[in-house]
């Protein structure tokens, strides 16, 4: 086998390892789509954006608290109630909810696609 044919083989393994991890990650988080956020009554949004996309556009009603400020702001927070949680693509919202899960809230929901998928059908 040549180098550069060593190298794409490389670099896609490399890509789907990085895919697994992503999906590991999301095991066990329960995913609902933007149309299914209209559909339900009830729900806390927490939106874990930077306060610069916060200010760019949000989801009416929800309440933004930043990722790297979870910790001491989510107190207000209602355990028992259920919480969907969003950023930009449903990314970092994966992280919030790790960390929520390890503060004892149990009623966790990821917004699939994000911010930028709610805000593609409103």
């Amino acid at each position: 086998m040549d180098t550069a044919s060593t190298i794409l083989i490389t670099l896609a393994a490399l890509y789907l390892i990085f895919k697994l991890f992503g999906y590991l990650g999301r095991l066990g988080i329960k995913q609902l789509s933007p149309k299914e956020l209209d559909e339900k009554k009830g729900m806390v949004l927490l939106d874990v954006r930077t306060n610069n996309e916060y200010a760019q556009g949000h989801i009416p009603g929800a309440v933004h608290i930043p990722l790297s400020e979870i910790g001491d702001k989510v107190k207000k927070l209602k355990k028992d109630k259920d919480i969907v949680v969003f950023c930009a693509s449903g990314n970092r919202s994966i992280w919030a909810i790790k960390r929520l899960m390890g503060m004892g809230f149990k009623n966790l929901y990821n917004l699939k696609g994000g911010y930028r998928a709610w805000k593609r059908i409103h």
